[in-house]
């Protein structure tokens, strides 16, 4: 597939013609990650913008202690890497592939000559700006104001919304691990085991290998909030 079309997936560029795609796909690099790899790190004072053509990538930091801090996970569609090409400062974050991956880069000189001639894409720009700032301004409560249990209940709706439902229940396949539902949520492992065990006790979850069946939906929404 050429890289134009595949630029058709990315939700900056819904509204394009195939003419402006061909344009955009002629201003880009493509490039292939495997599993594991580091596309960006914490720092990096390269200002490229990224489109996700294919797999998914994690948005993370590492604290000097060791510490892991998931922001966010982005899959085919999404845009990184944008922040540092508006402001030209350092990368705030690390982005590395979840799975391999399909990643389409422009540079910020060519990104903001997209910006200036273009109002459709400047438009879902700040829309997509928006929809970043206050996810990461709902994290930020979350973190400050509420218990792990409460967060880490959050974190399973969120969840749910995204897996197969199965009458009243909700299956997520395959499910992030304690580990990383505990980076997410501010908090740690052992945290996150023990609100599972507890959600199980109260037969809201059923948890095995990489799966999570959320056993009544609704009821983990009335749950949620409390304790």
């Amino acid at each position: 597939m050429s890289t134009n079309a595949r630029l058709r997936v990315i939700s900056l560029f819904e509204e394009l013609s195939e003419a402006e795609l061909a344009r955009i796909a002629g201003a880009c690099s493509t490039r292939t990650y495997e599993k594991g790899a580091q596309i960006l790190g914490d720092k990096d004072r390269s200002t490229d913008v990224f489109f996700i053509l294919d797999g998914s990538v994690r948005i993370n930091t590492i604290s000097p202690e060791g510490r892991e801090v998931i922001y966010s996970e982005l899959g085919a569609g999404a845009i990184f890497g944008e922040f540092s090409a508006i402001d030209g400062l350092p990368r705030s974050t690390a982005v590395s592939a979840i799975t391999d991956c399909v990643v389409a880069k422009m540079t910020s000189k060519n990104f903001f000559e997209l910006l200036r001639g273009n109002g459709a894409v400047s438009t879902r720009l700040v829309e997509l700006l928006v929809a970043k700032i206050r996810a990461m301004s709902e994290r930020v409560f979350e973190v400050s104001a509420l218990s792990v249990r409460e967060r880490l209940r959050r974190e399973l709706l969120r969840l749910a919304a995204e897996g197969q439902r199965q009458g009243k229940m909700i299956v997520i396949k395959p499910a992030p691990t304690h580990y990383e539902i505990a980076a997410r949520i501010g908090s740690h492992r052992e945290a996150v085991t023990r609100e599972f065990n507890r959600l199980e006790t109260e037969s809201l979850l059923e948890v095995s290998r990489r799966q999570i069946s959320i056993l009544d939906v609704e009821k983990l929404q009335r749950a949620e909030g409390e304790g």
